[in-house]
C-alpha cells in the first residue's frame, strides 16, 4: 500500500501507524545486531531493569490520520493522537498539553487524548459517531488514544478501543455487548451512482492497537544474558470491515409475498364450506351419475380446510438471508445488503485479528464474482423457500368433507335414498401421495328410505330400482370425486403458488443485476485493506526510526490496526487513505 508520509510532533521521521497496548509484556525473539551492541560504549556495566533511570523513551497513539478525499488530515487539531517525549533527565513534553494526566507511577508518565466527536463534523464521508454508541458502562471508549514513557527504559503507545492503562478491548471473542456500533464511510463519495442502490457505506467496526517495549531487558539480555529476551510487543484488534447498501428492490420481493398470500388464502377459504368448491364439486358428481328422472335434495353438512398461510412465510420474511459462513446478510424487511468483509477476507473464526504483519487482503474480480455468486443463492434460496413453506403448509392442511344429501324423485318432491359423504385426509396425501400409500378415497354411506306405493309405481314406470340408483349414482362416487377434487386444488391454489415463484424469481433478477454493478466498483475503489501494518517488518512500506548503536537506542515501534486506501471514481484526485488505530514506541535511548 502507497502510504502518506506522517509527522508528528517529537517523531519528526516516523510513520503514523495504529497500534494497542497490552496490559503486560510479553517475551518475543528479537534480533539484535549484536556486535554493534557489545562492541559499543554503554554507560554501565550491569543492568538493573526496574531501578536504573535515565533513559529517554519516546511513545504516542493516534486513531485516525492520513487524508480524506484529498484532505491531509494529519495537521487537524481535532484528530490529534496524543505524544510524549521523556528526556533524559526527566523532563517532560507533552503534546497536546490539554492531554489527560492519568494517575502516575514512579519515573513513568502517562497521558491519554481520547478524541471528541463533537468536534469531527467536519469531515466529510467519514462519520465516527457508531463508535461512541454501545459501549458498556465506564468504557474509557472506543476513540482513546494513549502514552506511556518512563526513565526505566520502557514505553507504550496505544489507541482505539483501549483502556486508560493501555489494554486492547478488541479480541476475536471480545462480545457484541462489548463493542460499539460501527464508523462509516460513505461510498457515494468514491462510487458512481446504481440504479436501485443507495446509501452505500464501509463500516469500520471498533479497532484498536498497542505498541510495548522494554528497552533495558533487550540490552541486558543482549550484553550479559540477564533475564528473558524481551522485544517488542504489538497488538492490534478489528471487531469488523462491512460493507452496506440499501435497495429498494429488496421490499419488492416482500410486498410480492405479502400481496400474494392473501389471494392464495383467499383461495383456499372458498373451497371449504358448505357452499364452497368443493361442495359444489361433490354435488356435482352426484347429479352427474343421475338416472333420468331423479334429483338431489339439499346439501347439508360442511367441508372444513384450515391453514394459515401468512404465518407459513412469517419466519422466513423476518429472518435476514445469509451464507453459511455468514460472508453476504440480506435483510429483505430493512431493505438492506451487509458483506462481511473480515469474513469474506480474513480467517475463519478471527476474522482480520491474528493476522501477520502487512496483511494485504485481496478485493479483485474473482471475489466479486463470488459474492454475486452468494448473493444470487440466496435469493434463489428465498424465493424457493417461499414456495415450499407454502406448499408443505397446504400439504400438511387437512380437509375435512362431512356431507349430507339425498337422491329423490323428480325435483326433491320425494326423498328415496339418503346419502352421506365424508373423506378425511392431508391434502399432500391426495397431491403428492407418498409411494406404496393407499389411494385416498371417499366414504360414502346410503339408506333406502321407505315409499309409498304410488311412489314405487312411478319409479316401475320410469324403469327405476331402488337398489340400482345405490349401485349406479351413489357407490361410484367413492372414487369418482377423487380426480375433480385434486383437479380443483392444483387449479385454485397450488397453481397460484407456483406463479408466485416464478414471479418472485423475475424480481430477484433486477436486484442481482444492480448489486453485481455496485460490486463491480470495488477492486477499483477499495485499491487497498491492509492489516496489522508495521513498517520494520518485511512488506513493510512506511517511514520508521531504525535502532541507532551509536546512541544506545533502540528502533521505533509502529503498528497499524488498519489502513484503507480509497480511490473516488466519480471525482478523481481525492484520494483516500485512512489510518485507524495507530501506536508507537520509541526510539528509547540508554543512559
Amino acid at each position: 500500500m502507497r502510504r502518506l508520509t506522517t509527522t508528528i510532533g517529537l517523531l519528526s521521521t516516523a510513520a503514523l501507524t495504529v497500534a494497542l497496548v497490552p496490559s503486560t509484556i510479553a517475551a518475543t525473539t528479537a534480533s539484535w545486531p549484536d556486535e554493534e551492541w557489545v562492541n559499543g560504549t554503554v554507560g554501565t556495566s550491569s543492568f538493573d531493569c526496574g531501578t536504573d533511570t535515565g533513559y529517554a523513551s519516546t511513545a504516542f497513539g493516534r486513531f485516525l490520520s492520513g487524508s480524506l478525499l484529498g484532505q491531509d488530515l494529519d495537521p487537524l487539531a481535532e484528530v490529534e493522537g496524543v505524544e510524549l517525549f521523556r528526556a533524559a533527565d526527566g523532563a517532560l513534553t507533552v503534546d497536546p498539553p490539554s492531554a489527560i494526566q492519568q494517575p502516575p507511577l514512579p519515573e513513568t508518565d502517562t497521558y491519554t487524548n481520547p478524541l471528541d466527536i463533537d468536534l469531527l463534523g467536519g469531515l466529510v464521508g467519514l462519520d465516527l459517531t457508531g463508535l461512541t454508541v454501545g459501549l458498556p458502562l465506564g468504557s474509557a471508549g472506543a476513540l482513546n488514544q494513549y502514552a506511556q514513557v518512563s526513565g526505566y527504559g520502557t514505553g507504550a503507545g496505544a489507541s482505539g478501543l483501549v483502556t486508560n492503562s493501555g489494554g486492547v478491548g478488541v479480541t476475536p471473542t471480545t462480545p457484541d455487548n462489548e463493542l460499539p456500533e460501527p464508523a462509516t464511510i460513505a461510498l457515494s463519495n468514491f462510487i458512481p451512482a446504481v440504479a436501485g442502490v443507495a446509501d452505500v457505506e464501509l463500516e469500520v467496526g471498533a479497532v484498536a492497537a498497542s505498541s510495548e517495549l522494554d528497552w533495558c531487558a533487550v540490552l541486558a539480555n543482549e550484553l550479559w544474558g540477564v533475564g528473558p529476551v524481551t522485544g517488542s510487543v504489538r497488538e492490534y484488534g478489528i471487531a469488523s470491515l462491512d460493507l452496506s447498501a440499501e435497495s429498494d428492490l429488496l421490499d419488492d420481493l416482500v410486498t410480492e409475498v405479502n400481496e400474494t398470500v392473501p389471494v392464495i388464502q383467499t383461495a383456499v377459504d372458498d373451497l371449504a364450506g358448505p357452499d364452497g368448491l368443493i361442495s359444489d364439486e361433490v354435488l356435482d358428481g352426484l347429479v352427474g351419475n343421475l338416472l333420468t328422472g331423479l334429483g338431489v335434495g339439499d346439501l347439508e353438512g360442511d367441508v372444513i380446510l384450515d391453514v394459515d398461510l401468512q404465518g407459513a412465510v412469517a419466519d422466513r420474511l423476518a429472518t435476514p438471508l445469509t451464507d453459511a459462513e455468514g460472508i453476504v446478510t440480506i435483510d429483505l424487511g430493512g431493505g438492506t445488503i451487509d458483506v462481511d468483509l473480515a469474513a469474506l477476507l480474513g480467517t475463519p473464526g478471527t476474522g482480520l485479528n491474528s493476522l501477520a504483519p502487512n496483511t494485504e487482503l485481496v478485493l479483485n474480480d474473482e471475489v466479486v464474482n463470488e459474492l454475486v455468486a452468494i448473493i444470487g443463492g440466496l435469493l434463489d434460496d428465498f424465493t424457493t423457500g417461499i414456495t415450499s413453506d407454502l406448499t408443505e403448509a397446504l400439504y400438511e392442511a387437512q380437509l375435512t368433507v362431512d356431507l349430507d344429501t339425498s337422491v329423490t324423485l323428480l325435483a326433491g318432491a320425494v326423498p328415496l335414498v339418503d346419502v352421506s359423504i365424508f373423506l378425511q385426509s392431508t391434502l399432500g396425501a391426495l397431491l403428492a401421495p407418498e409411494p406404496g400409500a393407499p389411494p385416498v378415497v371417499f366414504t360414502v354411506e346410503t339408506t333406502i328410505l321407505p315409499i309409498l306405493p304410488a311412489v314405487q309405481f312411478a319409479l316401475s314406470l320410469l324403469g327405476i330400482d331402488l337398489d340400482e340408483i345405490v349401485d349406479v349414482v351413489v357407490e361410484p362416487l367413492v372414487t369418482e370425486l377423487v380426480g375433480p377434487l385434486v383437479a380443483l386444488l392444483n387449479g385454485n391454489v397450488i397453481s397460484l403458488v407456483t406463479t408466485l415463484g416464478e414471479d418472485l424469481a423475475l424480481l430477484t433478477a433486477p436486484i442481482v443485476t444492480a448489486l453485481s454493478g455496485l460490486l463491480g466498483f470495488l477492486p477499483d475503489t477499495i485499491a487497498s485493506i491492509e492489516v496489522n501494518a508495521q513498517p520494520d517488518q518485511p512488506g513493510g512500506d512506511g517511514p520508521y526510526i531504525p535502532a541507532d548503536p551509536a546512541t544506545q537506542s533502540s528502533a521505533q515501534y509502529l503498528v497499524t490496526a488498519l489502513e484503507l486506501e480509497l480511490i473516488p471514481l466519480v471525482a478523481p484526485g481525492g484520494l483516500t487513505e485512512l489510518r485507524f488505530a495507530t501506536a508507537s514506541v520509541g526510539p528509547i535511548t540508554a543512559p
